[in-house]
């Protein structure tokens, strides 16, 4: 299977890395030249808890992709999506599927905008990864994936995909309840993301805080709510437990609102946050601290744009 890695970063470069010890034909695109150089160069380096390997996986910037691929898996961030999309067009054939594994709501519509409903699928990791230098990623923890048709139909080439993956080192299982894992998912990155970024802490400092364990604790139960009155029929249980192993097993995982944040990039906030508060305010739920971090990182997005 001839596969692109749209997106670089730490999670991308984690699962590119899984997709070639599996044996397909991977390459990474992205636009950040150092870290390209040097994958190029001496190879992904990548540290688990089972070691350092180097990868010899090409990394390529957009203009060089130049034939279809089989599967495009996106990694950028959620608004840059459709320009990363249409960047490569030249790999997007009539055959060709796209992965979305990004964070927050909505990523099914957007890669829908540039190949066939069929052929979309979408995912959700409870992978910790980061980016710690130009070619350079590092994981600590464990987690899997689950993957399936966005819209419906025939879960083969998921299940092929699924299969690599595990196959790779990175568990993965299909589920067509698909869209209530990556509902859980954007809930546990708006309760996690923003109070990292805004404390500038990894997730361990909030765990030895009560301050931050009782925030934490109520975006959970706002976005559940949320979901519910959404048409999602999700449970608050095992959210809070995924926190927990974030604060305990993670608890030095740097989240990628916090790496936006310290490397002053933009958030994906209106993904994550933004998103929840909208299909609340639709559904008439109350989400007063799911709003109030919301409104606290598009503050700190706000300050990029000052002179």
């Amino acid at each position: 299977m001839k596969i692109l890695i749209l997106g670089a970063g730490a999670m991308g470069c984690l699962y590119g890395a899984a997709l070639h010890r599996a044996g397909a034909e991977v390459a990474f695109v992205d636009v950040n030249q150092p870290h390209i150089d040097a994958i190029n160069q001496r190879g992904l380096e990548l540290e688990t808890r089972a070691g350092t390997e180097y990868l010899p996986i090409p990394a390529l910037r957009p203009e060089d992709v130049r034939e279809p691929a089989d599967l495009i898996v996106v990694f950028t961030k959620t608004f840059h999506t459709d320009g990363a999309l249409a960047g490569i067009a030249a790999g997007i054939g009539p055959e060709t599927w796209l992965l979305s594994l990004q964070n927050g709501l909505g990523n099914d519509a957007r890669l829908a905008a540039h190949a066939d409903e069929s052929r979309v699928l979408v995912g959700a990791s409870t992978l910790p990864s980061d980016l710690v230098g130009p070619g350079r990623v590092r994981s600590h923890g464990e987690g899997g994936s689950k993957l399936y048709p966005a819209f419906g139909g025939d879960p083969a080439f998921a299940g092929r995909v699924a299969q690599l993956l595990t196959d790779g080192g990175l568990p993965a299982a299909l589920d067509p309840e698909i869209h209530s894992a990556i509902w859980s998912k954007a809930i546990f990155n708006a309760a996690m993301n923003p109070l990292c970024a805004l404390t500038l802490r990894t997730p361990g400092f909030l765990g030895a805080h009560e301050e931050s364990r009782s925030m934490i604790h109520a975006v959970v139960e706002e976005g559940v709510a949320t979901a519910r009155a959404s048409g999602v029929n999700i449970e608050s249980k095992p959210i809070h437990d995924l926190t927990q192993i974030s604060m305990t097993d993670h608890a030095n995982h740097e989240a990628s609102m916090l790496q936006d944040v310290k490397a002053h990039r933009r958030t994906e906030i209106d993904a994550i946050n933004g998103a929840i508060v909208a299909a609340a305010r639709k559904a008439g739920v109350p989400v007063p601290v799911t709003q109030t971090l919301c409104n606290l990182v598009r503050l700190e997005d706000a300050k990029l744009t000052e002179s």
